[in-house]
């Protein structure tokens, strides 16, 4: 908390919210998600004008559901760990009534940082360890349609964000569908930031289901949705069509990486452009898939270096079945990169998700190995073979 100890000691009340109370409640570690930086959700009574003067590095996207934006890279005082701060302001007692009108239960909970307490606005403490994510009443009579719209896309937001971080099972969202296809009230910053929060939890798969039956994915990413209309080969693909195999995958993973999880999301997403040759079903997915990979991840202001990682992941993720058939030359420079460990486990977890079973895997991994002792002996190639040596004289 001592990135935001100028908000505390200049008198601000400040509180984390959502997922940020959440894991203080729980005792959870934040994993870096956001190209390694946590990300704190906070409400301050402090104005732009404080933030301004009290950070050093403050930003405005200009996003529907935040104010400003705090990374802790930019802030000269704060450079031994990063944390992305999202800052919005309310007016005194603003807060505890925001909490109350829309969202979650379980997301009115919230941490006030200057007294070091929880503060309990709806009554969610007894429902915190519950299974079941509950949905506060909005005040119907009171908003507009657009209103109304926003209301929706927030509590969907907060929705799957928990769902993804804590495993609370999905809630319906009457109306959800009719209500979320206005995209412009979700920027694209903000789209970035609840990917990476559904993408880095441990119960992703459920998180981005409940994003699909509410309509979020069919207003807001398109690409996804177009996977969940391809079907797969039963042979192959027991559980069914391209997204269903994809939430499949994730609940293979070991780790919660996000360019891994970019990975398995992605990976498959060329399948609906492709098409037919020879005996090859959806031919060249992976290179239409890194194409559509990176426009996507662009569009959502992800950094280059996530976007090239997810990127190299989606293009090759079909080579390591191919690897232990193939001559060294044709292969070396995709086990050269230092993605192949994350290209490796990425596989894993892609043929763990069908009838094919993990040797596939075992077998990539034990021409990895080698590829690496041969590439550390100087007088070897990097396929094995005994390099020639000039003598001199």
């Amino acid at each position: 908390m001592q990135l935001l100890a100028p908000l505390v000691e200049a008198g601000f009340p400040t509180y984390l919210i959502g997922p940020s109370a959440l894991d203080i409640y729980f005792g959870r570690r934040r994993r870096g998600a956001n190209g390694g930086a946590d990300i704190l959700w906070v409400e301050t009574e402090a104005s732009l004008v404080d933030l301004t003067r009290l950070f050093d590095g403050i930003t405005f996207p200009g996003a529907e559901f935040f104010d400003a934006a705090l990374d802790s890279a930019l802030d000269s005082a704060h450079r031994d760990g990063r944390t992305l701060v999202l800052f919005r302001c309310v007016e005194p007692g603003e807060a505890a009534g925001e909490a109350q009108s829309r969202g979650t239960l379980q997301g009115s909970f919230r941490f006030e940082i200057g007294r070091g307490v929880f503060q309990d606005p709806c009554t969610a403490y007894p429902h915190l360890r519950s299974a079941n994510l509950q949905l506060l009443t909005e005040n119907a009579g009171a908003e507009t349609g657009a209103e109304k719209g926003a209301g929706a896309v927030l509590t969907i937001l907060e929705a799957a964000l928990l769902i993804a971080r804590f495993g609370y099972k999905p809630p319906d969202v009457p109306g959800g569908t009719a209500e979320v296809e206005q995209p412009g009230h979700l920027s694209s910053i903000e789209q970035r930031f609840l990917l990476t929060g559904v993408l880095t939890g441990g119960h992703s798969a459920a998180a981005l289901q409940f994003l699909m039956d509410s309509g979020f994915i069919s207003a807001y990413w398109p690409l996804l949705e177009h996977m969940d209309g391809v079907h797969h080969s039963k042979e192959d693909h027991p559980e069914g069509n391209v997204w269903k195999h994809t939430l499949e995958t994730f609940t293979h993973r070991k780790v919660y990486e996000l360019e891994l999880g970019l990975g398995l999301l992605l990976h498959d997403c060329g399948k609906p452009y492709a098409r037919a040759q020879g005996g090859n079903r959806f031919d060249q997915h992976s290179q239409i898939g890194a194409q559509k990979t990176r426009r996507f991840l662009e569009d959502l202001q992800f950094p280059q270096r996530v976007i090239a990682s997810a990127e190299y992941l989606v293009k090759h993720h079909m080579m390591p079945s191919a690897i232990p058939s193939l001559p060294t030359f044709r292969t070396q420079e995709v086990m050269a990169s230092p993605l192949f460990p994350e290209l490796l486990e990425l596989y894993r977890c892609d043929v763990s998700a069908t009838f094919r079973g993990p040797d596939g895997y075992y077998r990539a991994c034990k021409t990895y190995r080698s590829f690496l002792k041969h590439q550390r002996n100087p007088f070897r190639s990097s396929d094995g073979k005994k390099r020639l040596r000039l003598l001199v004289e």
